[in-house]
């Protein structure tokens, strides 16, 4: 019987480090962002970044570069005011400056289907072509993952970027 008392009682003390922990635990996992809060996090990631708002919405919009690639995040699922949002979409266009062919299609379906994330697109009416990605809040993230997330964003630009480029130059 004290064999059990002392382990109800270890117990108990553990349940109640575990309560006094959790909030140190909580305030660095993120469930939503301010507008500020991505602006810093595309700058501290190194971006150039340009901030701005949605007009019909008023939700945060960011302009920012990879390289010589310029792209958007567009903050989603967002709620409040000031905004908090639970989605960032991010995406980057190509302006191919001609018709879309056959070949971009077969580009753009391949890479859809060996990339696991990031999504590739046609914009046939401007010419254009694309790769997006979604970094979701939802539920709460820790910062390591969203900068891994970051890098992922870069890394499916490259990948989309390098199997563009093949497809025209046929390497």
């Amino acid at each position: 019987m004290l064999g059990n008392l002392r382990t109800i009682g270890l117990a108990m003390a553990a349940s109640l480090f575990a309560i006094w922990a959790a909030p140190s635990i909580a305030a660095d996992i993120a469930e939503d962002m301010s507008a500020q809060e991505i602006d810093s996090l595309l700058s501290g990631a190194g971006f150039n970044t340009t901030l701005m708002s949605d007009k019909a919405e008023g939700t945060p919009v960011a302009v920012a570069r990879l390289g010589q690639v310029n792209f958007i995040v567009r903050a989603l699922s967002c709620e409040g005011s000031p905004a908090r949002c639970s989605q960032l979409l991010f995406f980057a266009n190509f302006d191919l400056g001609r018709t879309i062919t056959n070949d971009d299609y077969r580009v753009v379906n391949d890479f859809n289907d060996s990339s696991f994330d990031g999504r590739a697109y046609v914009l046939e009416d401007s010419g254009e072509i694309g790769v997006d990605f979604i970094i979701d809040l939802t539920g709460g993230v820790t910062p390591a993952h969203i900068e891994s997330r970051l890098g992922r964003w870069q890394g499916i630009v490259s990948d989309f970027l390098r199997e563009m480029n093949a497809a025209q130059t046929g390497s």
